[in-house]
């Protein structure tokens, strides 16, 4: 490699790393130096996903960006934290926490709302290309704990395995937004099928 394409290259990576700062002020720091951040609105990979455990980024998530500005989570409660893409099970104290959530917060008596726990299939890791699933509101994957209205359109009676978030806790109101009673929507997010009544 020449001096010339050396300089070249450091100069691209000053470049890049200048525009990243300007784009999300927040996190330069660890931008520039690579490190932990926080995602914000302005993060440039909100809504991509995680090289290593394939979620989406959300917004308030964790994250380590590597110096080539590669980004991946940092949280707990997924697979991929500190390296570890095996996975693991939420603790016991992780686990009671969102028991006495569920009794002290319970969710609406009307709605049906389902929390996903470990071995539930819409948390199966992507397989033979496939990807994760995803709310059809927000384009989020699902995540172990997230709580979600199935078949959105007929939750009493699911007819698909679709699901869409209502989790107050982890900021997500995407049924709420989507809501066909409240907001007038009058037909299926996936299908596109008239809903009845």
């Amino acid at each position: 490699m020449t001096e010339q394409t050396k300089t070249s290259l450091n100069l691209r990576k000053a470049f890049d790393q200048g525009v990243a700062v300007a784009i999300d002020p927040a996190n330069n720091v660890a931008i520039q130096q690579g490190g932990e951040a926080i995602t914000t609105l302005n993060s440039y990979w909100l809504h991509q996903r995680c090289p290593v455990c394939s979620h989406t980024f959300r917004l308030g998530d964790e994250v380590y960006i590597a110096e080539d500005r590669t980004v991946r989570h940092n949280n707990a409660l997924l697979p991929c934290a500190q390296g570890n893409a095996t996975g693991s099970e939420p603790s016991p104290e992780t686990s009671a926490f969102f028991a006495g959530l569920d009794t002290a917060w319970p969710p609406p008596k009307d709605m049906p709302i389902v929390r996903l726990e470990a071995g539930h299939e819409l948390l199966a890791p992507p397989l033979a290309g496939f990807q994760r699933h995803t709310c059809v509101v927000c384009g989020h994957t699902l995540r172990l704990n997230d709580h979600v209205v199935i078949c959105p359109c007929s939750p009493h009676k699911p007819l698909c395995r679709i699901a869409v978030h209502r989790d107050l806790i982890h900021g997500l109101h995407c049924f709420d937004a989507w809501n066909p009673g409240a907001n007038g929507q009058l037909y299926c997010p996936v299908t596109s099928r008239k809903l009845d009544g």
